[in-house]
């Protein structure tokens, strides 16, 4: 760390303004090292901070806490200290193991959005849907965590360091491979889709009988797991295709009429429900072009599946066509 980031964590120190990590640093820093440092201190001028900072040390030291003896003049050559170890990148981390910094970012309710992680890896969120993840990856392994929605991934290849995707009670973890997730909390049930590579999904110990077992999703292969039920199905499926949505276009190879409404809904920014709950589970294939007009759209799934519906505002509601 550079001499000017020194001074400035001892003038925040001054100002009241470290985190309570940076205050421990500096408080546990002073009183712990001993005044027999050898370090050249020359050109650091940390007289007009070293009177501030000690009187502070002593005020916020607990009464019942042993206080520990020292010389004030000792403040120089302590941060002298610290500035070595610090530009070694190591004192942080041996004093407190670095905590990811965690972000969480939401696509909009209409537009999909597409981000970049700190290993290369290439993240698409579908509209509505919630990312959590960390600016900088740590660690043996690379974690982020879908918090709702639908996500696709194209994972930067790392042997060192498996990729693992958390998505409610299901992990996913990859070494290199594109796939998708999809987790909306409407649905009663999580699937993972593969398009290129492999994945091992996993359950923890409220997902039986997947806690503790390892399923591999191939390409073009999606695993369902019902979380209601706690079962879980493999079955063929396009790949690509359940990713079209990436391009701005919705293709629908046998797609459940639940799933197909939520395309839809992220679209066309409308709410849809059914009128009878069966519904949800109707099978349908569709293609969906980028310019198609929702009432198009509409007209062609009731058309091809015997459905009609009903427009109240933003509200559409299908129905099965009376004879």
């Amino acid at each position: 760390m550079p001499m000017h980031d020194i001074k400035k964590l001892l003038k925040k120190y001054v100002a009241g303004n470290c985190t309570p990590e940076e205050q421990l640093l500096v408080e546990q820093w002073y009183q712990q090292e001993s005044d027999n440092s050898k370090a050249d201190t020359s050109g650091l001028r940390f007289e007009q901070l070293e009177s501030t900072i000690w009187q502070q040390i002593q005020q916020q030291t607990s009464p019942s806490a042993k206080r520990v003896t020292m010389q004030r003049y000792t403040l120089p050559k302590i941060a002298a200290s610290l500035l070595l170890i610090i530009g070694a990148g190591m004192l942080m981390w041996l004093r407190w193991p670095a905590k990811e910094n965690l972000q969480e970012v939401f696509a909009s309710k209409t537009k999909p959005l597409q981000l970049i992680l700190d290993d290369g890896t290439r993240v698409w969120l579908n509209a509505g849907s919630g990312l959590r993840y960390p600016a900088h990856f740590t660690g043996d392994a690379r974690k982020i965590e879908l918090l709702s929605g639908e996500m696709y991934l194209d994972v930067k290849q790392d042997p060192a360091r498996p990729f693992i995707v958390k998505s409610g009670h299901v992990n996913t973890r990859v070494l290199g491979t594109v796939f998708n997730v999809r987790m909306y909390p409407r649905l009663a049930f999580l699937q993972v889709t593969v398009q290129q590579g492999k994945v091992a999904v996993q359950g923890d110990a409220t997902l039986q009988p997947m806690a503790g077992k390892e399923v591999v999703v191939l390409p073009d292969e999606q695993l369902t797991v019902n979380t209601g039920s706690q079962t879980f199905s493999k079955t063929s499926v396009d790949g690509t295709a359940v990713n079209a949505w990436t391009t701005g276009k919705l293709l629908f190879n046998n797609e459940r009429l639940d799933v197909i409404a939520l395309m839809l809904e992220n679209k066309y920014n409308r709410k849809i429900s059914f009128a009878d709950t069966s519904l949800g589970a109707y099978r349908i294939t569709a293609g969906i072009e980028t310019a198609d007009s929702l009432s198009d759209v509409l007209d062609m799934l009731c058309l091809a599946n015997k459905l009609s519906y009903s427009m109240n505002g933003q509200h559409i509601i299908f129905r099965k066509q009376t004879p």
